[in-house]
């Protein structure tokens, strides 16, 4: 699955594109659409984003995640160290190792998770500014048997909301925002 990204720029094109996305057989759970006016989008009937495209939860989570999972080895490990070679008393076993790496991970996941509440996801940083002057950022879920015909279909019927590109619907936990903007209260 790709994501690919257009912005318009009233809720009556965003409301249009959607009901030419599902003539097209894409399936409505598969179009998310961000806007500063949320109940603009309700009253239309127009399938707005989850928090989870919105915020950087799940992002952030993984990246402090594996962070934490390093730390809680480490920690073992060293602990095991010392124990094994008798510089502390403790005679620690192995899976006690394991357990500190789950535990750190754990705790890293939850943390990072809460830092994500934060924080607007990383994907959408580019198109802050368009969202926060009023316009609609469409996330069209796509296959790759889709992909031509969506494009095709958004060039040829509205071509004043271009393509803005798009990205994998994964995670990248090397990906880094450029900007951090942290959530507000519309």
């Amino acid at each position: 699955m790709r994501r690919l990204y257009y912005v318009a720029d009233s809720v009556e094109d965003a409301q249009a594109i959607c009901l030419s996305l599902q003539k097209e057989g894409v399936s409505k759970w598969h179009v998310h659409v961000l806007a500063k006016d949320a109940a603009g989008l309700y009253t239309h009937k127009i399938h707005s984003a989850n928090p989870i495209h919105e915020l950087d939860i799940v992002h952030t989570g993984a990246r402090f995640a594996v962070l934490g999972l390093l730390i809680g080895s480490m920690i073992g490990g060293l602990i095991y160290l010392l124990g094994s070679a008798g510089f502390i008393a403790l005679n620690v076993p192995l899976w006690v190792v394991f357990a500190l790496a789950l535990l750190g991970a754990c705790f890293g996941a939850w943390e990072g998770g809460m830092v994500g509440l934060s924080r607007e996801n990383y994907k959408i940083e580019r198109f802050h500014d368009e969202i926060e002057q009023g316009k609609y950022l469409l996330m069209v879920d796509v296959s790759k048997d889709q992909r031509a015909l969506v494009k095709e279909m958004m060039n040829f019927d509205f071509p004043l909301v271009p393509y803005r590109g798009g990205s994998s619907i994964g995670i990248g936990l090397l990906e880094r925002p450029k900007v951090v903007h942290h959530q507000t209260t519309h």
